[in-house]
């Protein structure tokens, strides 16, 4: 009989642990209502936007083709709406996959750089192309695709929700987060010109791919850090310091609020160093 109890315990805490388990894999998802008709949609730590109209739905990023389904599902019953229009941030596999499970109501559209990316078999190709700025009108809506620049991709979009005062910008910022450790793909000049280019624009609201939600102010707050570990790294590097050194030096405190702070500033600062002394 011990031997039974001590089984039957060891399989109760199997199951629980398999349990535990599936639980941690079932994805966080979930829509928020930012304001009037547009709308917040989240696949863990990934986002996209989508705006609601008499005559259906236009949606930003489809993310991944699991999330897709679910959200087509959500939706149908919240709103009884199709999706018309697909609009591409960019043609990178995480933002972009997912596309086909709207293909029989939605045209798909991505800045004409995309016609030579090299798009991940998930991924749905536009089936409209623009090369500067371009502007779809639905439902008495409109929402304008913006071609700012090089920086993180050359087909970069960012999305602009004229009535709603609201921009869809992924990738190229973060808000009240650290960029994204080493800065891959870093090219400071080119990044400051978009950001200033988002800033021109004067959003209230500023939905990013990964994070919270802020306001042209956290743009600006963005930019600003990265100015002065530029800043900081380049009066290192003439001082003769080593990479260690300043990991270890610049501290960058004011920020030290933001998410992924203890995580990625060292890295950071590897990213900025490796950057300015590649030039």
């Amino acid at each position: 009989m011990k031997h039974r109890t001590v089984w039957l315990i060891g399989l109760a805490a199997l199951i629980a642990l398999g349990a535990t388990c599936t639980q941690a894999q079932e994805p966080v998802r979930g829509i928020v209502h930012v304001t009037g008709d547009l709308y917040r949609a989240q696949d863990n730590n990934h986002f996209t936007a989508f705006l609601v109209t008499p005559e259906g739905i236009i949606l930003t990023d489809p993310i991944n083709n699991d999330f897709a389904e679910w959200l087509r599902t959500e939706l149908d019953a919240r709103f009884g709406a199709p999706v018309r229009y697909v609009v591409y941030s960019h043609s990178d596999f995480d933002h972009a996959s997912g596309g086909a499970v709207f293909a029989d109501t939605a045209e798909f559209v991505g800045h004409e750089n995309m016609r030579d990316a090299e798009l991940n078999e998930n991924v749905h190709p536009p089936t409209m192309y623009y090369s500067d700025r371009h502007t779809i009108a639905l439902g008495g809506k409109s929402v304008q695709m913006i071609h700012p620049g090089p920086a993180h991709s050359d087909n970069m979009s960012i999305i602009r929700f004229p009535e709603e005062n609201a921009l869809f910008v992924v990738d190229i910022i973060s808000l009240k987060r650290v960029p994204f450790q080493a800065l891959p793909g870093y090219d400071h000049e080119v990044l400051m010109a978009e950001m200033r280019m988002v800033e021109a624009m004067n959003a209230g609201i500023v939905i990013p791919g990964h994070g919270d939600i802020g306001t042209t102010a956290d743009v600006r707050d963005h930019r600003h850090y990265l100015e002065e570990m530029h800043a900081a790294v380049s009066e290192g590097i003439a001082a003769g310091r080593t990479l260690a050194e300043m990991q270890e030096s610049i501290t960058m405190d004011a920020y030290s609020d933001w998410a992924s702070f203890d995580e990625w500033r060292a890295l950071n600062i590897e990213g900025m160093y490796n950057y300015l002394t590649s030039e």
